[in-house]
């Protein structure tokens, strides 16, 4: 699986969402480098930001990294010249926080998928998700409140992650009365190619346990139809 970590402290730094889907994304790419001061030295092109950040114009990412630089986040290195004089790929240090008070998974994939408001509710329930009971309970208000964002937006942003195939929505039942469901309850869907340890539920009605393996159907697309019909029916 192509995972990374994030440090929990990512949503204590007053970032907005265009801020954090890009130092999520800086934070991402592999290190050439360490500066003195400790900061990763990494290297991309503000127009390869914007596709994976969901941001049309390499202009707003450059002002959004102007933001970040402020911020201690992110810092300029020296250009790349290219033999014929042009400039050539941005260097950036990046600051990455600490992982020794907590941290949380990431999967690389989803990067290039989802716009900055879908990337901080994604980011959210990846921190949140339980890797020991292989859940995640929060609310609507709590999601709401904790990442300042309208009720009304968690709710759609949330039905788009489940449309992606990124997140699995699972409805618990009342104990009092089972035909009324009283909790939503996330999973969250790993890419990984060419390898499938456990059969899925049909996505139709949600599986009674959480602690399943689950794979997202275009991380399939490599696998004869055959094997793919068998774990996710007709796509």
């Amino acid at each position: 699986m192509s995972l990374f970590q994030l440090s929990n402290k990512l949503f204590t730094l007053g970032l907005n969402t265009q801020e954090l889907s890009v130092y999520a994304y800086l934070c991402s790419l592999p290190t050439f480098g360490i500066t003195l001061q400790g900061g990763s030295i990494v290297t991309v092109k503000q127009r390869t930001i914007a596709a994976n950040c969901g941001i049309r114009s390499p202009v707003t990412v450059a002002k959004t990294i102007d933001r970040l630089r402020e911020k201690g986040l992110v810092d300029y290195l020296k250009r790349n010249k290219k033999t014929n004089g042009h400039h050539g790929t941005y260097c950036y240090e990046v600051t990455k926080q600490k992982t020794d008070t907590g941290f949380f998974m990431v999967d690389r994939h989803v990067f290039g998928m989802l716009v900055p408001r879908q990337m901080l509710v994604y980011l959210f329930l990846c921190k949140s998700f339980s890797t020991v009971l292989h859940d995640c309970w929060n609310s609507y208000n709590d999601i709401a409140e904790q990442i300042g964002m309208k009720r009304e937006s968690v709710i759609r942003t949330i039905r788009e992650l489940v449309e992606l195939g990124l997140i699995v929505r699972m409805q618990r039942k009342s104990k009092e009365n089972r035909r009324v469901y009283v909790d939503n309850h996330y999973s969250i869907v790993r890419f990984e190619v060419g390898h499938i340890r456990a059969r899925m539920p049909k996505m139709q009605s949600a599986p009674e346990r959480a602690d399943i393996i689950m794979f997202h159907p275009a991380a399939l697309c490599r696998i004869c139809p055959e094997v793919r019909s068998a774990v996710w029916g007709s796509l």
